[in-house]
């Protein structure tokens, strides 16, 4: 399900020209509008020296069919109504990974 963290979407691409772009949720339900929306970190096939890769055991289910990497710099809240389905799911030391990488990014030690 889409509604719980480590979620894997397919999310708004608010970057480029796509009709959608993979995103991992990483709010878990104490977000003040969990019920309307959530926070996300978006994922490219674009390798960046910061940017965190995706292996195939990082999911518990699901995947992506290309080599991808997450961007923690980069965080968007995306209304529910706004996901387009679900491409997996990550494991729970993935997602603690990426959220605690963009937790650095904005300032929290």
């Amino acid at each position: 399900m889409t509604d719980e963290r480590g979620a894997l979407v397919k999310g708004p691409d608010l970057f480029a020209d796509n009709d959608f772009r993979p995103c991992v949720r990483v709010n878990d339900d104490t977000h003040l509008f969990a019920d309307e929306e959530a926070v996300y970190v978006p994922a490219t096939t674009t390798r960046r020296s910061a940017a965190i890769p995706l292996a195939e055991d990082d999911f518990t289910e699901g995947g992506l069919p290309r080599e991808t990497y997450v961007n923690p710099w980069t965080v968007v809240t995306i209304r529910h109504a706004d996901i387009r389905g679900e491409e997996g799911r990550l494991t729970d030391e993935a997602t603690e990974t990426i959220a605690r990488a963009t937790a650095g990014y904005l300032g929290v030690r």
